[in-house]
């Protein structure tokens, strides 16, 4: 489930909070329960002061990270969608379900763990709030520059695999019938991330702008090539290349790019793509769009439990992740984290990384990993240092 909105007026709820004030500019990592990351917990939060905490009127918060899709369509190509994929390449046909609500079958294969709508995921929730504008928008984004190093966007998962693992998964289906190919088209490739303005419908009022990412499904994830490990950054040797171990790395290159955009970092001689202006869209009043390689210097960033719904990780990998890439991002001490000469950021203000989840108990969860992490790293580094003196 995406949303509680029907308790929209439970405020949002500060669980744990780290800083960093060593860093070029002061950092923090927040976690905080929400009924809905999109219209409890952005902008309009500041707006409604007796509906939220006084910690979270600090700053507004400006810009979300949206778990997208590799083409930015949102889920309105699908009237529903399996839970962990694969994607097919059709629709489900008239005959692909004997009543609403209980789906037998997705596109010729067996739904496996089961079916969602467009509105139980913040990508599909996320689209019908911006509406038609919001869909334009993406629309325009231009393939990214990193799509030819893909050989694909989702591998099909051997059946000795899911067997192995004991689990029902959806890939009775043929090789013939999932996207399975290299598209050069690709506008957010798995692991890279996309920014693009938030506007249209009720959206615009909630985020300023969105940065899209996009998850591996868990027993899909992309076929790893070695330009792919060299733009993303992945370490792993051949032999740890089982499909859930690449999941988890491109999971953690979704982080690492998508902090990358809204804030910048110290490898931007590394990846100097410019910043892409279409002159139709100008012509027409729409945005400006940004790859990885761009940071629009963000203060404050909503983020959900990255490949926890439809992507279908379990919840204590998903949670592991977004510890340690949170806290890698906190402890990082870059000069070029943040451009504090831009003339839209003040250098007093603090970068904040804010988690929004539904439930207290993975909030509470999250906040005990990174808080693990956090010792793990200063314990490593006084090691380091006793070791360097001696």
């Amino acid at each position: 489930m995406v949303s509680k909105a029907w308790y929209k007026s439970a405020a949002p709820r500060l669980i744990g909070k780290f800083t960093n004030t060593s860093s070029s500019r002061k950092k923090a990592v927040e976690i905080w329960t929400t009924t809905c990351i999109l219209t409890n917990f952005g902008k309009q939060c500041r707006h409604n002061s007796e509906n939220i905490s006084n910690d979270h009127q600090q700053q507004p918060v400006m810009t979300l990270i949206n778990p997208a899709n590799p083409n930015l369509s949102g889920p309105n190509a699908f009237p529903y969608f399996p839970r962990g994929g694969p994607q097919p390449k059709v629709q489900p046909n008239r005959h692909a379900h004997h009543i609403m609500g209980y789906v037998s079958q997705w596109g010729g294969m067996d739904v496996g763990n089961g079916m969602l709508f467009s509105a139980e995921s913040i990508d599909g929730l996320l689209h019908q709030l911006g509406g038609l504008r919001f869909r334009a928008e993406c629309n325009l984004v231009p393939p990214h520059p990193w799509a030819d190093a893909y050989f694909n966007q989702q591998q099909q998962r051997p059946k000795s695999a899911a067997a192995h693992d004991g689990q029902k998964t959806n890939d009775t289906v043929e090789v013939s019938n999932i996207v399975n190919a290299p598209n050069p088209n690709t506008k957010c490739p798995v692991g890279t991330a996309v920014s693009t303005p938030a506007v249209g419908g009720e959206l615009q009022s909630h985020y300023d702008r969105i940065i899209h990412t996009v998850p591996p499904f868990y027993n899909y994830p992309p076929t790893m090539t070695k330009e792919v490990k060299r733009l993303l950054r992945i370490d792993i040797e051949e032999s740890e290349e089982d499909l859930h171990h690449l999941s988890k790395e491109f999971l953690h290159a979704c982080y690492r790019q998508s902090f990358h955009v809204a804030f910048g970092s110290n490898n931007d001689k590394d990846q100097g793509y410019s910043l892409w202006n279409n002159p139709i869209a100008s012509m027409l009043g729409f945005g400006k769009y940004r790859h990885n390689q761009q940071s629009i210097c963000s203060q404050r960033v909503a983020v959900p439990l990255l490949g926890a719904g439809c992507r279908d990780f379990p919840k204590n990998v998903a949670l592991e992740v977004a510890a340690l890439e949170s806290a890698s991002w906190l402890l990082s001490n870059s000069k070029k984290d943040a451009r504090a000469t831009d003339a839209e950021s003040s250098p007093k203000e603090e970068l904040v990384v804010a988690f929004g989840l539904l439930e207290s108990v993975d909030a509470e969860a999250l906040t005990s990993s990174i808080e693990q992490t956090i010792q793990l790293s200063d314990a490593e580094a006084l090691a380091s240092s006793i070791e360097e003196n001696n």
